[in-house]
Formats: structure tokens, sequence, C-alpha cells
């Protein structure tokens, strides 16, 4: 396994999770220079339509179409993830390992089980890795400087949104690369949440926070409490 220190590390709990939500924003950021890695929680293999093999080969193509500096997968059960300190552990074993700036990961707030249980994996493993008593084995006691939410299926209110119009057809491309999840008839888009397939989705959010926001595409992002912007000053990077 090849070790990277990043600058930010995405924590998803599926494949296409991290373009959808924040994937403007990575590319804003790996285009001036910054490391960012995505953790998939699980490889996706319980979706309606793609299996294992497909779904890998998808995240492998939208990686590259990102640039990211590095991938890879806790290996937990897709539809059955359990934010317990078994699955905090594989997280906490990479976050000291790679020592990111910043943690991002899915807002609590989500219809998708696994989305919610990956951003209880998330506040556990952002905790308990800066414990130098708590999984000795795993590595130095580490903790970033903050755990940033990005949004998935449902509306909270932002903390603050991050400018992606410069960057709307590199994560367009990257989340096209997710093939298998779109549908073309209404039989195929059954199973969407709410009707709406993840390109159209991301597309339509990201306007809504543009035009709040005064530009054509932005991402919003939560974080709990007052924070001062200089921990989180490296989504302030790029344009």
């Amino acid at each position: 396994m090849t070790h990277h220190h990043l600058d930010v590390l995405v924590l998803a709990a599926h494949p296409d999770d991290a373009e959808i939500g924040c994937g403007g924003t990575i590319a804003r950021l790996l285009a001036v220079g910054v490391t960012v890695g995505v953790i998939d929680a699980t490889h996706g293999e319980a979706a309606t339509r793609g299996d294992l093999a497909t779904r890998s080969m998808e995240a492998a193509a939208a990686s590259a179409v990102l640039g990211l500096t590095m991938r890879e997968c806790l290996g937990l059960s897709d539809a059955a993830v359990v934010a317990d300190d078994t699955s905090a552990a594989r997280l906490i074993a990479i976050v000291r390992r790679t020592r990111p700036t910043l943690l991002l990961a899915p807002l609590p707030i989500d219809a998708h089980p696994d989305h919610t249980a990956v951003a209880g994996i998330a506040r556990r493993a952002y905790f308990h890795s800066g414990l130098a008593k708590v999984h000795r084995e795993l590595g130095a006691a580490y903790r970033p400087k903050a755990l940033v939410s990005y949004f998935g299926n449902d509306f909270a209110p932002p903390s603050f949104c991050v400018d992606v119009s410069g960057h709307v057809e590199k994560k367009h491309a990257a989340v096209r690369c997710y093939a298998s999840q779109f549908g073309h008839t209404d039989e195929q888009r059954a199973h969407y949440l709410r009707r709406l397939d993840p390109l159209e989705r991301a597309a339509a959010r990201d306007r809504y926070f543009g035009s709040l926001c005064g530009v054509a595409a932005a991402e919003p992002f939560a974080v709990e409490g007052p924070f001062a912007l200089d921990a989180i000053a490296l989504l302030l990077r790029g344009a």
C-alpha cells in the first residue's frame, strides 16, 4: 500500500459520492498543487446496477480524470455500514499514515443509511486518531485540523460554499465515469431516491448554491460550531 502525506483526505460511503458531493472542490485544489486522497468505505457492490469489478474500474477512471493523489477502499459491506470501533480503526490507520490537514466526510443528515454511518465513522476516527492510547498499534497519534462535511442527498444550512465555477466540466467528466449508475429509462431510474441521476442532482445543487453566492456553481460544506478560517485555509486555495 502506497504511503502519502496528504493535504486533504475525503471519506465517501461509495464510489461516486466524493465526486458528486465535492468533486469540483477536489478539482480546484488539485489544480493548484494541493494533494487530495479519497477513501471509499465500500466498493458500492450493493447498488441496483453495476458489480464490484465494474464499480472499481469506474472509480479508477474517475480518479484519473480528477488526478487524485491516491484512492483506497476500507472494504466495508455496502448497504450494511456500521459506525463502530472496528470500522473506525480502518480509517484511523489511514489518517495516521497520511496525516491530512483536513478530513472531509459526508454530512450526518442524509437519507442513505450508509452515508450517515460513514459520517459517524469519520467522527469517531477524527477524534480517536488524536488519542495516543487508542489503537497504538495503528501508528502515532495524529488529528487533522478540522472535520468538514460535504453534502449528499439532503439539505442543511451550509457553513460556507466553495466556488467551483471553473471546475464544473472536470467534475462532470468524473461523475460520468460512473456509467453503470446512470438510468436512461423510467424503469432504470426507478431506484433513484429523488428520480434524478447523479449528474443531474450534482449540477442542480451546484447551480443552486452558486446562485446564492453570486457565482455559476458552488459546493456547500458544513462545520460544527464556530471555526477559524485558518483551520479550513486549504479549501480557499485556487479559483
